[in-house]
């Protein structure tokens, strides 16, 4: 009886070796070979809308996320030179706007500033901390 159970514990050994082989490489699944980045922007403005995360009514958000992701399709969506490097530009335009004595630190706020929030959550912040060793010349102002 002994030398029948030691012939059947290898058998055992390698079908569970193959059983976990096999569970790991399904468990693994196909990789995906091209994630859409538009697609998968889609998918998370469609998910906003059926989840009513969004302010506008289902049927319309519905159909612009559509849209936005028809015109992705086309390239379509975003107007040429639109990036960081135009969005920039634009900021340091908005500084000319400024009076002269604050024209200076608008357009270091945007060359050098943080950015912190979110467009989603409301807006961005850029901010500057500037240390100063000029002694007032008038005190007390």
């Amino acid at each position: 009886m002994k030398a029948n159970r030691s012939m059947r514990w290898p058998g055992a050994v390698v079908a569970a070796s193959l059983l976990a082989v096999a569970s790991l490489a399904q468990a693994a699944g196909p990789k995906p070979k091209h994630v859409d980045p538009a697609r998968m922007a889609y998918e998370r403005e469609r998910a906003n809308c059926l989840t009513g995360q969004s302010s506008e009514p289902r049927d319309v958000c519905l159909r612009e996320a559509a849209a936005a992701y028809a015109q992705a399709r086309q390239g379509k969506l975003s107007a040429p030179g639109d990036g960081p490097e135009q969005w920039a530009a634009n900021a340091l335009r908005r500084c000319l706007g400024q009076p002269l004595e604050d024209r200076e630190m608008c357009e270091r706020r945007v060359r050098e500033g943080q950015v912190s929030g979110s467009v989603q959550g409301g807006g961005q912040l850029t901010t500057l901390t500037v240390r100063s060793t000029d002694i007032p010349k008038e005190p007390g102002r």
